[in-house]
């Protein structure tokens, strides 16, 4: 009997090639993932590569440099000093801990994150298109792709810069760290469908990292607004039906309330009454209204700097709008309630790109809504909303040329390395303090805090008439520039100009009389006794431990004969100072004169010991 030949197409062969076909497929999917983790870890090193040694610049010294809180390495004082972004303090406690001011391991660390912050979109990407509603859509076989594309948009769009280069917004970058994770890990529990022991912890994990993020920034209150639209635009139709008994309803609302109840718990009514004139606000009342009237310009600024970042810069000239019919102010709005209303249309359309003007609305709202920031505009402030653009374009791009994915490969291919070389110059910008002030005087020219900042780094490099200049355009843009004034003054002190150098400090004290600094250095320049005494005496009201006008006032005294009032002022100079050598020499100089010649020795020694070299020479003299 002849054996059987089994014909072509036969199941068993069929089989077996589908097995074939589905164990191809499973490995150039999982390569695809190694490959494009790499490439994304690649481009970030490649663009960032240029930031390692970027020094700290501006809010970096106050939250840093000069910050004893975060010095302490101490949970409870760092909690103390900003509890709402503990968080990232403490990571920047540690790398004070482990490697003081030296730049490079803090450039590491927010490289890092925003390299995992990468993946994390990825990842977030591939499990909103793994959703019950997304799934099944023709997008959906384009999901490996779609994700990988995503990610390495949000690596490599110059706009980050800040919130990776800047190393204090770090903050940003951790905010939206926990943020990712905590929604990814909520869409993985939910996609699971099954109430058992993993999904516990899913959902728990997921709790703890929105706590994480809310301790983070506050821009992270918003996560479980976030969770309700995934869940309404992902896991619902327009007829939402519940049952009280399906754990897959209760769960996720008793998390949702508890985290309500924790931002509640931490927010404040005090954060949205008006912001008094400074410097930062450019001595200007924000409040809430005039605020959300600049703030439809300043999305509308966003959103261009997503689509076409070009002249990007780090302090935005941006007017304070109060009136809401100013033409740009309505026009500006009335594009993005434009914006939100194709949203609500393309909800059963497209729903993807219908969800990514939704979180870019409502990732923003938190600081461009109407609780007042004296800083109208930051880059920064787009770093967690940029995905929603991302997954609007890349959706966009990959439903335009349908199965021909090669074209949108190319497309997207040539706007990441565009993106990348933005991005890497941008950085170029940050190199010192210097280029970065250069850059926003250039780009903000009638901004006064570019000239000021611009001008205190000309005078720190002893370039006088540089800095006398910026001031003075400071002043010229500014009149009420209080600190620009100050500065100069300071400045014509070194030309010998005694007139204008007064006539600056007393219009510090005009428009601040509580700048105790002026009364001072206008009394040190004041050739009458009486007015000079009583700027001293009021510098001394001010502020009560101003060593300085002590020992001013002391010298003032000691001139005129005065020497018992004077050798007190001295006491309280060393007290509130006990180094200050200067203080001890001319105290012994009232004593010596007095006859008590030993007490007086005691206290030029003194002198020497806290550096005062000219009391070695008496002490040699009179002391031995």
């Amino acid at each position: 009997m002849k054996p059987v030949k089994h014909k072509r197409g036969s199941p068993e062969k069929v089989h077996l090639k589908q097995n074939i076909q589905t164990k191809n497929q499973f490995k150039i999917e999982k390569y695809f993932d190694i490959i494009g983790i790499l490439i994304m870890i690649l481009i970030g090193t490649i663009i960032y590569s240029n930031s390692f040694d970027c020094p700290f610049q501006f809010d970096d010294k106050h939250n840093l440099v000069d910050n004893d809180y975060v010095k302490s390495f101490s949970f409870k004082a760092i909690w103390n000093y900003y509890s709402l972004r503990v968080i990232p303090l403490c990571s920047l406690a540690l790398n004070y801990h482990f490697g003081q001011l030296n730049v490079f391991g803090y450039h590491l660390v927010n490289l890092m994150i925003h390299l995992v912050n990468s993946c994390l979109v990825w990842w977030l990407t591939l499990l909103l298109f793994s959703s019950p509603y997304l799934k099944n859509i023709p997008l959906a076989k384009h999901k490996k792709a779609i994700g990988l594309f995503t990610a390495l948009l949000f690596v490599s769009h110059p706009l980050a810069t800040q919130s990776v280069t800047y190393i204090v917004q770090r903050m940003a970058s951790m905010a939206t760290l926990f943020y990712f994770l905590s929604l990814a890990l909520y869409l993985k529990a939910r996609i699971n469908g099954k109430f058992n022991g993993f999904a516990v912890f899913l959902y728990s994990s997921a709790s703890i990292s929105a706590i994480l993020a809310f301790l983070s920034k506050e821009n992270a209150f918003t996560l479980p607004i976030t969770i309700l639209i995934v869940e309404l635009f992902f896991f619902r139709t327009l007829k939402i039906t519940t049952k009280i008994k399906d754990k897959r309803i209760w769960i996720p609302l008793v998390i949702f309330f508890i985290l309500i109840s924790f931002i509640l718990a931490q927010l404040s009514f005090k954060l949205i009454k008006p912001i008094s004139p400074d410097e930062f606000s450019d001595y200007k009342v924000i409040t809430p209204q005039n605020y959300l009237y600049s703030q439809f310009y300043v999305i509308v600024k966003y959103i261009q700097l997503l689509i076409l970042p070009i002249n990007q810069n780090f302090d935005y000239d941006i007017p304070l709008s109060n009136n809401f019919l100013d033409g740009r102010t309505i026009s500006c709005f009335i594009f993005l309630i434009s914006l939100m209303a194709m949203a609500v249309f393309l909800f059963n359309k497209n729903r993807i790109i219908s969800f990514g003007i939704f979180w870019f609305f409502i990732t923003l709202s938190v600081e461009s809504s109407i609780i007042p920031i004296s800083d109208l505009m930051y880059e920064h402030r787009t770093y967690l909303p940029s995905l929603g653009f991302f997954l609007i374009l890349i959706s966009f791009v990959f439903h335009l040329f349908g199965n021909k994915t090669k074209y949108a490969f190319v497309i997207l291919t040539v706007i990441i390395c565009i993106n990348s070389y933005l991005a890497f110059e941008r950085n170029k910008v940050w190199k010192d303090e210097f280029t970065l002030w250069n850059d926003a005087v250039l780009k903000s020219p009638n901004k006064a805090r570019p000239l000021f900042n611009r001008g205190h780094i000309f005078d720190e490099k002893n370039k006088k008439m540089e800095a006398i200049k910026d001031y003075s355009k400071a002043i010229e843009v500014q009149p009420k520039y209080v600190n620009a004034y100050y500065n100069r003054g300071i400045l014509y002190e070194s030309e010998s100009n005694i007139d204008l150098e007064i006539k600056d400090y007393s219009k510090v004290i005009e428009l601040d009389n509580s700048y105790y600094k002026a009364y001072n250095n206008r009394a040190n320049l004041s050739p009458n006794f009486e007015m000079a005494l009583k700027d001293y005496n009021k510098a001394i009201e001010i502020n009560p431990k101003f060593y300085q006008a002590y020992f001013n006032r002391g010298n003032l005294l000691q001139n005129n004969k005065r020497n018992e009032e004077a050798s007190r002022d001295y006491d309280k100079a060393i007290e509130f100072n006990p180094g200050y050598g200067k203080a001890y020499f001319n105290r012994g100089l009232i004593k010596y004169n007095a006859g008590i010649k030993d007490s007086a020795c005691m206290d030029w020694k003194k002198a020497v010991q806290c550096g005062y070299e000219h009391a070695a020479e008496i002490v040699n003299k009179y002391c031995q």
